[in-house]
């Protein structure tokens, strides 16, 4: 059997994750660095996925 959050802690531990949510794109949104264009950050990705492979 899984552990399950006990029913009386579920709204708790629901509104304390969309908290943190809210507050990690709240970061995204305030970050000040410039933005990747699509894409470069794909060009990027596919260099960092061939690193691995090779590893």
């Amino acid at each position: 059997m899984k552990n399950k959050i006990p029913d009386t802690q579920e709204p708790l531990v629901q509104a304390a994750y969309d908290a943190w949510f809210k507050a990690q794109v709240q970061v995204g949104l305030d970050d000040s660095r410039p933005c990747i264009p699509n894409e470069e950050a794909k060009r990027l990705m596919a260099i960092k996925r061939e690193k691995l492979r090779k590893r």
